[in-house]
């Protein structure tokens, strides 16, 4: 694709889950005939939602749309924790859960998780070494804090040992290490079972292109890309 070289702009995308964001970039340069393709936040094979990416000389605005805020929906299991905080690693404590209710919940969410926080990642990499198992163990996730801000929280559904979030937070956030805090606040254990960005910045499913549609025609016809600019053109959109 011979034009597909010079777009630029940013487009948001729809990752199913069952697929690993490198795996979906790689797709996406291959039909757009083009290296310069980026993302602004990676999304777990098992995990769905919207994925923004810039192409062409927009990919330097990948890393301002990373601190934009985001949506999602995350599902978690109580009773359980694992090694990875999420269903894909080993059990590691089984605790129970019948206790918890939901203002419990509720009232841990508002207290613990509104606002500027601390978060700690997960003790272990996420599940691309679970079938190397000589590896899983040393590879560790340096553990330093990192201060992430989440505008709201709110329970969905509450149907133990099941129960979904919605989040509104400004950036990244460690969905795994909050649904497994959350376990030991509450007395009990939790692990993420699954997660879906519903939205990224001004982008949602409305806008999102899925699978059929990554081809030049499409990405041209759906490019953002801040009017303001000097260095670009006006874009498309």
């Amino acid at each position: 694709a011979a034009t597909a070289k010079h777009l630029y702009g940013v487009f948001p995308i729809y990752k199913p889950a069952g697929c690993s964001t490198s795996s979906i970039l790689k797709k996406i340069k291959s039909n757009l005939g083009t290296d310069k393709v980026a993302h602004s936040g990676a999304l777990h094979n098992y995990s769905e939602g919207i994925m923004v990416l810039g192409i062409g000389k927009a990919i330097k605005y990948v890393p301002v749309i990373r601190t934009h805020s985001r949506m999602y929906l995350v599902r978690g299991m109580l009773g359980v924790a694992t090694n990875t905080y999420d269903a894909c690693g080993d059990y590691s404590r089984v605790s129970p859960y019948k206790h918890v209710t939901e203002s419990g919940m509720r009232e841990a969410l508002n207290e613990c998780y509104v606002g500027k926080i601390e978060q700690i990642p997960p003790v272990l990499p996420s599940f691309r070494f679970l079938q190397r198992s000589k590896l899983f163990e040393s590879r560790l996730v340096p553990r330093e804090p990192c201060q992430v801000t989440i505008n709201g929280i709110e329970i969905v559904e509450f149907e133990p040992p099941s129960f979904q979030l919605h989040i509104h937070c400004m950036g990244r956030i460690y969905a795994t290490s909050l649904i497994n805090d959350l376990g030991d606040i509450l007395d009990s254990s939790a692990h993420l079972t699954h997660l879906c960005r519903v939205s990224q910045g001004d982008f949602g499913f409305r806008e999102a292109l899925h699978y059929q549609d990554w081809t030049e025609d499409a990405v041209k016809n759906n490019l953002y890309l801040p009017s303001n600019d000097p260095e670009l053109d006006n874009p498309q959109k």
